[in-house]
């Protein structure tokens, strides 16, 4: 009977230890390789992303070989099962870069055309801006011309001495007015409103013939209107044309470098001074004559004028000879003679002749009070012109 017991409790001990063991090797079976369990965690934080949709290729390569581990476990290949599984795992990290990069590949595509639609719009920007500028400064040159344009008030009732200042204003305002005209036909000879500005300037007669002690009313409004129409010209005809006060700061520098290192010893004593007005780039010369013909130095100095000139040969040259006495008639020919010597040195220079014309001032223009004892000499002097064409 004892035997008998025995006998059962061993074989219910070896049924249990086989039952045990059939669990222990399922577990084992459905759990799989680690390396099996990587590849799958790896499937599985994938879940819900884009590598699939950015690297299908990569990705599809990556699900044949997570099968194919899966299949080999299945059969009891655990070095195919690692084996396809270690491949299945690079194939997920090679999808996930390659859709990393395809998504990187996007935003820099898409920061391109947001850059290009940029620099368009800059440049439609850039060219309404450039309008903008060109409609301000079209307003600007009609504004001056405006202004410019407006008359001066009727001068009243005066007592004899300032009468006498009026007649001197009236002179020189005469001879400012002929010498714009002469700037406004240098630009263009077909300036707008030039003829009629000429013609009131001739109207005025040679004021150089009224004394001082004259009766007559001195004409300065007449002369002050005929300026202003002179000076309207000028601006009209500047409008018109390319240029502007760049250019005449240039040239004014140009003038100044190129007159600044002497060609002779005394050419300190021509006393150049290169300045700005409402013609152009004026360079005045004092002392510059020996009776009707130039000095040495003067004529090196136009001569450089005319070089000046010549490299710009769409600048008109106005010459313009001023006197410290009252004209007579010997004194006018004397200063015929003195601008033809200034224009032929300006021509042997290289200026243009038919861009350079010769004008008479007389003295009615002076810087100095011809009354004064001293320095009133300064008031003869000779200038040299540069006409810009643009405003």
């Amino acid at each position: 009977m004892i035997r008998k017991l025995h006998a059962v409790w061993i074989g219910a001990l070896m049924g249990a230890l086989s039952l045990t063991a059939l669990a222990c090797g399922g577990a084992a079976a459905n759990a799989g390789t680690a390396t099996l369990a990587d590849a799958e965690k790896i499937r599985s934080n994938l879940a819900g992303r884009d590598a699939q949709n950015l690297a299908p290729q990569v990705f599809a390569m990556a699900e044949q070989e997570l099968q194919l581990a899966k299949n080999a476990f299945a059969n009891g290949d655990k070095v195919g099962a690692d084996l396809h599984a270690d491949r299945a795992v690079a194939a997920y990290e090679r999808a996930t870069i390659a859709a990393r990069l395809a998504r990187a590949t996007h935003a820099l595509e898409a920061a391109k055309e947001a850059l290009a639609q940029s620099s368009e719009q800059v440049g439609r920007f850039s060219l309404e801006r450039a309008k903008i500028d060109q409609q301000s400064d079209d307003l600007e040159k009609k504004l001056r011309v405006t202004r410019e344009a407006e008359l001066p008030s009727p001068s009243g009732p005066a007592d004899p001495q300032r009468e006498r200042a009026r007649l001197l204003a009236a002179k020189s305002l005469a001879v400012e007015a002929r010498l714009l005209c002469s700037a406004a036909r240098l630009v263009s000879p077909r300036a707008p409103g030039l003829a009629e500005a000429e013609a009131a300037v001739a109207s005025l007669g040679n004021l150089e013939s009224h004394t001082e002690t004259a009766k007559e009313k001195a004409p300065i409004d007449a002369a002050a209107r005929a300026r202003t129409a002179c000076l309207a010209s000028l601006t009209k005809a500047r409008s018109r044309m390319e240029g502007g006060p760049d250019r005449a700061d240039q040239l004014l520098s140009e003038l100044s470098q190129s007159l600044a290192v002497p060609k002779t010893r005394d050419r300190a004593q021509v006393d150049i001074t290169p300045s700005r007005d409402e013609r152009g780039v004026v360079v005045t010369l004092h002392r510059a004559f020996h009776g009707e013909l130039l000095s040495r130095d003067a004529e090196a100095s136009v001569k450089e004028l005319g070089r000046v000139a010549a490299a710009h040969s769409d600048v008109g040259v106005q010459v313009v000879i001023h006197d410290a006495d009252p004209p007579s008639a010997s004194s006018m020919a004397t200063d015929k003679k003195r601008g033809e010597a200034a224009l032929r040195a300006l021509v042997d220079g290289g200026a243009p002749s038919a861009r350079t014309t010769v004008e008479q001032a007389g003295a009615s223009a002076p810087l100095i009070d011809p009354k004064s004892a001293h320095g009133r000499e300064r008031n003869a002097r000779l200038e040299i012109v540069f006409v810009v064409g643009g405003s």
